[in-house]
């Protein structure tokens, strides 16, 4: 995986703790061009050294058919 897809965690707080900190519960949050759905937050390791957290979305497309 390319490094320019990932961010480190204090980058990651940087940008979202704020966010997060003023969020009421009756606020929404889209994901991408609102094209994106939350699929799941995934430890990927390792078990030594920095920990990889993998957050996974699923696309939201139409089929179109001729």
């Amino acid at each position: 995986m390319a490094n320019e897809k990932m961010m480190t965690g204090e980058d990651f707080k940087h940008f979202f703790a704020p966010l997060i900190e003023d969020l009421k519960d009756t606020d929404l949050v889209y994901f991408g061009n609102a094209d994106l759905t939350f699929s799941r937050i995934k430890e990927r390791g390792p078990i030594e050294g920095p920990r990889m957290v993998q957050i996974e979305f699923g696309e939201i497309y139409k089929v179109i058919s001729d």
